[in-house]
């Protein structure tokens, strides 16, 4: 008995490693199907999300959603930024948990001297799991965006990489990867912990011809 329950435990141990490979890649796999087709229009994001199976929520379907979108929404309504922001929050499991997709519109006015004014604009999809107790590896969305971390940091409050604008991505700046785990400070500062997949894109103006890939 004691040499089979071993065994067991043993077998479970080994399948852990697999399970958590299978999620970051289904995590990831999440953020690329309803982020990226269409990273640079807002309501083509939208779309892309709703076709992949996300559905229309508001931010209190989760307290995290509600605190951080309430920062969000004070830190926008800045009247130095002379701008607008727009969001939808949509909802979706992703191996049985629920995951949050934001999708955002922000837009402001940097030089103030330009007549017309022509704003940066700028749409964001953003990807959480509020449950998450674990960071995920790099490996994969290093793989999506073809290229190598660019900066990392962790510790017991924080683990977080960062990789540079991606070449097969034009317009798209910075991707972060970052965890906060329950208790951290930084959970004070942002309004949640757990899991967080972003990035921001540049919206091109009318007409404008954009390549492919850099690459």
């Amino acid at each position: 008995m004691r040499r089979a329950a071993v065994a067991g435990l043993l077998a479970f141990s080994s399948l852990c490693p697999a399970a958590a490979a299978d999620y970051d890649t289904a995590f990831v796999d999440a953020f690329a199907d309803a982020c990226v087709p269409q990273r640079m229009s807002y309501p083509g994001t939208l779309d892309t999300a709703r076709a992949a199976g996300w559905r229309d929520v508001g931010r209190t379907a989760n307290p995290e959603l509600d605190v951080m979108m309430g920062k969000s929404e004070e830190a926008a309504a800045d009247p130095e930024l002379k701008g607008t922001f727009e969001y939808a929050i949509l909802t979706k499991p992703v191996q049985d948990q629920d995951h949050f997709l934001v999708v955002s519109r922000a837009s402001f006015v940097i030089d103030e001297d330009e007549d017309p004014p022509n704003p940066w604009v700028y749409i964001g999809c953003y990807l959480y799991n509020f449950d998450a107790t674990a960071p995920i590896g790099p490996g994969p969305l290093s793989a999506l965006l073809q290229k190598p971390v660019s900066n990392r940091h962790s510790d017991e409050t924080l683990t977080s990489y960062v990789w540079g604008p991606p070449c097969p991505m034009p317009r798209t700046g910075d991707t972060y990867l970052t965890f906060i785990p329950e208790g951290s400070p930084h959970a004070v500062t942002t309004g949640f912990s757990g899991l967080m997949l972003k990035f921001e894109t540049s919206e091109p103006d009318p007409g404008e011809i954009v390549p492919e890939t850099y690459c």
